[in-house]
């Protein structure tokens, strides 16, 4: 009785946060970026957490389930809706009255000390519903979602919806109590184009990385006695990743280092990519495909020797923070990658763990090639690469940063 009368008055004593994710449990992203911090934040708040699943993930009964018990296990009350996806504005519209509904229906209802949404349209219902709660809502902004519509090319820059979108973007960032960035760089630009928008609001958090799952490889002496092995992982098909760059770049390497093969870990079609490497002229023999889930990835990152991550660069990408980027350095992995991708260059040249280019241009990427044997040869440590992974992507310190946000929003 006394140990059940304890955990009443512990409860009591929590604060009630709703949590509104656009992105959903059930998928790797949702997973690691929302339960991985909200499972450590369990132990000082009480959650309910409205999330959109997609409805091939939302038909798995059993992963459902299991999603269920494990926020179970967190103290974490889950309330799952179903994603819609077209036509894609009346879709969007429909799961914003959804949205308008539960935050008014949870803040209502429950004694919520405040509102966290992940992305636009969570943080859109949590604004409006606001104007009657006058519960106080943390804008998660994650990206810039309205200028990455323009970047894949659903949205014209001259279009209403995108002016209607630029300017709720403003109203969202002035009225939030506190706005989380994942990039400095996001920062600038939203800070430079709304120039009487209060600086101190902003807090940049990047994309977390559960660092104890990345064994640190073992420093390894440069094309010696071994395949040296160049990789990459992820999404490569989407539009959002320069292929031609990473095959042009190969090749440039391949020139200076015969042996090198190219591994690239990813769920995209392995056959497509495989076409798209023998176009650019690499032989099938020097490419190595796999496939893994998330929770696998360090199990097949190990043997690279070097990770190139080139991605289309715009406005729209200032806002993102490449898991990855994290992944890869926590395992001690050095970067190729190139600027205008959040704080991804920057990040490679101040710590020292690789290189970074401006653009793709056969000059360029000819440089590239023998700045990274000799980075390899003279100033490869793979203890930086760790040490940037763990000032820029812990999930420890992060989740430190979020209690500390949400104390302050409390105190207001």
């Amino acid at each position: 009785m006394c140990c059940f009368l304890k955990l009443v008055r512990t409860l009591n004593n929590k604060r009630h946060v709703l949590y509104l994710s656009y992105t959903g449990m059930l998928e790797p992203l949702g997973r690691s970026q929302v339960l991985g911090y909200l499972s450590r934040l369990s132990n000082d708040y009480i959650f309910t957490l409205v999330s959109f699943e997609k409805q091939k993930d939302f038909a798995d009964e059993q992963a459902v389930a299991e999603m269920h018990q494990e926020c179970t296990n967190y103290g974490i009350t889950w309330r799952p809706r179903v994603y819609h996806h077209r036509p894609r504005l009346l879709a969007t519209l429909w799961d914003l009255l959804v949205l308008l509904w539960l935050t008014f229906w949870y803040s209502a209802r429950r004694k919520v000390c405040l509102v966290h949404c992940r992305s636009y349209i969570p943080a859109i219902a949590a604004w409006l519903c606001g104007k009657i709660t006058h519960k106080p809502f943390i804008f998660d902004m994650r990206a810039l979602w309205p200028d990455e519509m323009i970047s894949a090319g659903r949205l014209d820059k001259a279009s209403i919806i995108y002016m209607l979108l630029k300017k709720m973007e403003y109203w969202l960032l002035r009225d939030a109590h506190v706005v989380v960035s994942l990039t400095e760089a996001a920062v600038t630009y939203l800070t430079r184009l709304y120039v009487e928008l209060d600086k101190s609001k902003f807090h940049v958090i990047t994309t977390c990385v559960d660092l104890s799952r990345f064994d640190l490889k073992e420093k390894r002496q440069p094309f010696e006695n071994k395949q040296f092995v160049l990789g990459t992982m992820g999404t490569l098909l989407s539009g959002w990743f320069h292929l031609d760059w990473l095959f042009e770049f190969f090749l440039d390497i391949e020139k200076r280092q015969p042996g090198v093969i190219l591994k690239i870990v990813t769920k995209d079609d392995h056959a497509v990519i495989i076409q798209k490497a023998l176009e650019a002229g690499i032989p099938k023999d020097k490419l190595v495909l796999e496939s893994c889930q998330p929770n696998d990835i360090h199990q097949h990152i190990t043997d690279f020797d070097v990770a190139v991550l080139f991605f289309v660069s715009d406005i729209g990408k200032f806002g993102s923070s490449p898991t990855r980027l994290g992944e890869l350095l926590a395992a001690g992995v050095p970067i190729v990658g190139n600027h205008g991708i959040g704080d991804m260059g920057t990040l490679i040249e101040e710590y020292g763990v690789g290189i970074a280019v401006q653009e793709g241009t056969i000059v360029e990427l000819s440089r590239a090639a023998d700045q990274l044997i000799e980075y390899l040869h003279n100033q490869y440590d793979p203890m930086l690469c760790r040490k940037a992974a763990e000032d820029y992507f812990s999930v420890e310190k992060g989740v430190d940063q979020y209690r500390t946000i949400y104390s302050q929003v409390e105190s207001l």
